[in-house]
């Protein structure tokens, strides 16, 4: 168990007290302490909060927490505190309370703070940008995908004096969210990594997700700096909103309009080489990442080195030495019946714009070991009315390429199984339970098997499967 929901809090009892601003006093030695929302990750002498959240509430593992060795837990429930014969800490709102000491500690950072938001990219470039500032300064990144309220919070809580750099990853599902988690990390610098699908369901048209993408200035002081995608169909809305702040923008992307430009993508065997035009300096490199999607997310990094004035060259090198989050386009290779097989895990997530682009990419893919390509997809979710349409659009695209062999999972998918491709066509599942045997696949050497589909399909687990049936062949 990891250490993401633990927060070094520079405080005694006395002065959390004065911070929470409670009545009365609690038995605790007078000394620094440890707070975590998890009660997996509690060790001896945290104080454990009780967040309650919309699927669970942690106020049912407070014995789990002492077990572990909280020396005591915050909670919001009085008659927990009034049965309870654990050492606890009453307040109104476990989650308020955080906050508070979030802020507490927040408000002593001098950190140079980047705000990163986006329809597809947003962890990759976070990953990115934080192997490269790293390799300078102090450099804090969200652990994870901390990018709704409680995620910030915890970031906020988690940053030391000591970092020169914050990096904020920022999400959202429906409409004005991210306007309050801007004036949550007051950024000095944004990025806006593309216009996509994702939430279209909740947030109604690609419209609508660019105006809340674009409210990630809001909490910005003037003379602050945004970078925005210059390919997007919404760069002139993006454009007038950062304008009419008083903020200076950057632009990237692939047009020659741009700032920061990838100005030409080429293939050798199994490798991308790039070059770049940065303000109208050439650079290039190469990476082992055959997903331009990916590639893509290196502009917004050179364009925040290049304001913070590191060498390009050394940057890049860098970003080349990055590796990816788990399940966002991560390879495996395992050796099979006297061959190879090579696994690519993109389960985390699916949106139309992170989906078109990986098959595609899938399908442009090379390899001397490669000799069958092997895709497995399951639903993109949170699609609304547009389910159908996108849903449809990705079995035509599907249709047009040269992968071999096609699978199905989830419901969504259910009605378009039959308009594939009878050649490309092999199983359908209605959901992740009825893939019973890694044996339905019918592996052989030198294939490449991708998996992808909207996180709660569950298709994270099968990737686990196919390692572990993998690494024991």
């Amino acid at each position: 168990m990891n250490d993401n929901y633990r927060i070094k809090c520079n405080l005694n009892s006395s002065n959390l007290i004065n911070v929470i601003n409670l009545k009365g006093e609690i038995s605790l030695d007078n000394n620094e302490y440890i707070l975590s929302t998890d009660s997996r990750c509690i060790k001896k002498n945290d104080i454990f909060i009780a967040l309650k959240g919309d699927y669970s509430d942690g106020h049912q593992f407070l014995s789990q927490a002492f077990n572990n060795g909280a020396s005591a837990a915050i909670v919001s429930d009085k008659k927990i505190f009034e049965e309870s014969n654990f050492p606890l800490i009453l307040v109104k709102d476990t989650f308020k309370t955080l906050s508070i000491i979030a802020d507490y500690n927040f408000r002593n950072i001098n950190s140079l703070k980047i705000a990163i938001t986006g329809s597809v990219g947003k962890t990759t470039t976070k990953d990115f940008l934080h192997n490269v500032l790293s390799n300078y300064e102090p450099t804090f990144s969200a652990p994870e995908s901390f990018n709704n309220e409680l995620g910030i919070t915890l970031s906020k809580a988690k940053l030391s004096n000591m970092d020169k750099y914050a990096i904020f990853e920022v999400g959202m599902n429906m409409k004005d969210e991210i306007c309050h988690l801007s004036n949550l990390i007051n950024p000095d610098i944004a990025i806006i990594t593309n216009i996509g699908e994702a939430h279209i369901g909740n947030l109604g048209s690609k419209q609508n997700i660019a105006i809340e993408k674009s409210n990630i200035i809001e909490g910005m002081s003037s003379g602050g700096v945004v970078l925005l995608p210059r390919d997007s169909d919404y760069f002139e809305l993006l454009q007038k909103k950062v304008s009419g702040k008083n903020l200076r923008y950057i632009t990237f992307g692939h047009s020659n309009k741009s700032d920061i430009q990838i100005t030409e993508i080429s293939r050798v065997k199994d490798r991308i080489l790039l070059k770049f035009r940065v303000f109208g300096e050439i650079f290039q490199t190469s990476s082992d990442i055959q997903n331009i999607s990916i590639l893509n997310n290196y502009l917004p990094v050179l364009g925040i080195a290049n304001i913070l004035n590191y060498d390009l060259d050394e940057i890049l090198k860098n970003i080349e030495n990055a590796r990816v989050h788990r399940s966002r386009w991560q390879e495996f290779d395992f050796e099979f019946d006297g061959g190879q097989i090579k696994l690519i895990d993109d389960s985390y997530n699916a949106s139309p714009t992170s989906m078109f682009d990986a098959i595609e990419s899938i399908d442009s893919y090379r390899g001397e070991q490669i000799f069958r390509k092997i895709i497995i997809i399951g639903d993109m979710l949170e699609l609304g009315d547009l389910s159908e349409k996108y849903h449809s659009e990705l079995v035509n695209r599907i249709n047009r390429t040269n992968i071999d062999h096609v699978y199905f999972c989830g419901e969504y998918l259910t009605p378009f199984f039959c308009k594939l491709s009878p050649k490309k066509r092999k199983k359908q599942f209605k959901s992740i339970e009825y893939i019973h045997s890694i044996d339905n696949f019918k592996l052989k050497r030198g294939d490449l098997i991708f998996i992808k589909g909207s996180n709660k399909i569950g298709l994270n687990n099968l990737v686990q499967e196919f390692i572990n049936y993998l690494a024991l062949s």
